[in-house]
């Protein structure tokens, strides 16, 4: 282990020749072989979590500083993790944490550095205890900069909460996330900066299709809309289904040839051509992307099985995707609503009975229903960044709002008449939408693998097949 301190000139004072300077303190240069004597495979005495041995080694390839790097070759595993406590304790003077790591696919790789009051474990408490920091790694050399003091309540610190000691730095450790049996990354030039990191500002924009309206985000459209909020009526989904009949029967006045699908896992009416078929193209996965970094456990889990979850903000909320390719191509689409049933009373605090938003927000990505996590859209296949929020050339998700409005108590729905036409004008492939809301409502609804069949989520349409 090598702490040596370089020392450079990022700008000249006014003042004479006086100067200014910033320090890089080395963590691991790997130099030396003592570099990779103090290292060891993360053991936390759990034979349900145990991991399976990596390797380590000094190698003449992808050294970035120096002569050599640290080779490290896993022998697949979840979260596999090499720990060493040969580091400094006291990071408190530095602002920055900063390493190169070469592979040679897709593929997340991260840091952790435990103080002596971190805890281990998924729940935020915990996570908040550790540091943590996770990166996307593209083929070739990635640079990792990450800042070391986040915030005034967490690690890298002094205290935990109000109370809480941290203490002093006692464990530096490197993972890597899935690797596959025999893979290898490199990792060089590890090292602490002064330097804090500026702050980055992203301006997403959002179009809200059906609208001129452009926006940064879902709470950014509720305040605009927040005046047309009205106190919304108790509906069942028996009720919104015979409310949309009713809206069927008044369009057949006009346009005869109408049709009406109502497509719900496990149910039939969706296919006109054979309608004692049962629909079987719904599909659904609730997934978190909630922070901090190192919530990695839950960011990792897929809930595509699951009967019931939350339906929250954008860090919680669900994918789902509604297979219409029974609609005729070129069909016009007169009228469409997707509907969620609670299954759940409302909070008081969050609930439909004051001004909210929700949107649907367009997927870029074929994800898969039992294999999506806020790492990945399908096995090994990587967002752009956590969560799906990458909205720059080639985004995770499109910068488009398919529908939005309010939610109501019982049964919410809204009007995705134009998200429809969207999805079957033919210009952009259907990968489904993430529901997600301004964080004034929650609640828990049912899925697709609901039960009962009359609980599931449904989407009714009615259209007007091309003559």
């Amino acid at each position: 282990m090598i702490h040596r301190v370089h020392f450079f000139l990022p700008a000249l004072l006014l003042a004479g020749t006086n100067f200014a300077f910033a320090a890089d303190k080395i963590l691991f240069d790997f130099e030396d072989a003592a570099d990779v004597k103090g290292w060891s495979n993360l053991d936390l005495g759990d034979p349900k979590t145990k991991e399976p041995t990596a390797k380590w080694e000094l190698s003449t390839d992808h050294a970035t500083s120096g002569k050599q790097s640290l080779k490290l070759t896993f022998a697949g595993g979840n979260w596999p993790s090499i720990t060493t406590t040969q580091i400094p304790d006291d990071w408190m003077p530095f602002q920055t944490f900063k390493a190169d790591v070469t592979v040679e696919r897709p593929c997340l790789v991260g840091f952790c550095v435990m103080q002596e009051g971190s805890e281990r474990g998924n729940g935020y408490d915990k996570a908040v205890s550790r540091w943590v920091k996770t990166q996307f790694m593209n083929p070739g050399k990635n640079s990792v900069t990450a800042d070391l003091h986040p915030n005034s309540w967490s690690a890298i610190g002094k205290k935990f909460g109000k109370d809480k000691e941290l203490g002093k730095v006692v464990r530096f450790e490197i993972f890597m996330y899935q690797p596959r049996d025999g893979e290898s990354i490199y990792v060089d030039n590890v090292r602490l900066g002064s330097e804090k990191l500026p702050a980055v500002v992203v301006k997403n924009q959002f179009k809200v299709l059906g609208t001129d309206l452009v926006v940064a985000d879902v709470r950014e459209l509720g305040k605009k809309l927040a005046d047309q909020w009205v106190k919304p009526a108790d509906q069942t989904a028996t009720q919104v289904e015979a409310n949309f009949k009713t809206k069927f029967e008044d369009l057949k006045k006009k346009h005869p040839r109408v049709v009406l699908a109502v497509f719900r896992e496990g149910a039939k009416g969706f296919d006109p051509k054979n309608p004692d078929k049962m629909y079987s193209g719904w599909q659904d996965a609730y997934w978190s992307s909630h922070g901090p970094d190192g919530l990695n456990v839950e960011r990792a889990t897929n809930f595509g099985k699951s009967g019931k979850q939350e339906i929250f903000m954008r860090h919680r909320s669900p994918l789902m995707r509604v297979d219409l390719s029974s609609i005729p191509k070129e069909s016009n689409i007169l009228a469409a609503t997707f509907l969620v049933v609670r299954a759940a009373t409302p909070e008081k605090a969050r609930s439909p009975y004051q001004p909210n938003m929700w949107v649907a927000e367009a997927c870029n990505r074929p994800w898969k229903e039992y294999e999506v996590n806020a790492f990945e859209y399908a096995k090994g296949k990587f967002w752009k960044a956590v969560g799906g929020t990458y909205y720059g050339d080639d985004p995770d998700f499109l910068p488009l709002y398919l529908a939005h409005g309010p939610s109501q108590e019982g049964c919410s729905t809204w009007d995705f008449t134009h998200a429809v036409r969207f999805w079957t004008s033919g210009k952009q492939e259907n990968r489904g939408f993430m529901l997600h809301g301004d964080a004034a409502d929650w609640f828990i609804a049912w899925y697709r693998e609901a039960e009962e069949i009359k609980n599931r989520p449904a989407m009714m349409v009615i259209y007007e097949p091309k003559e």
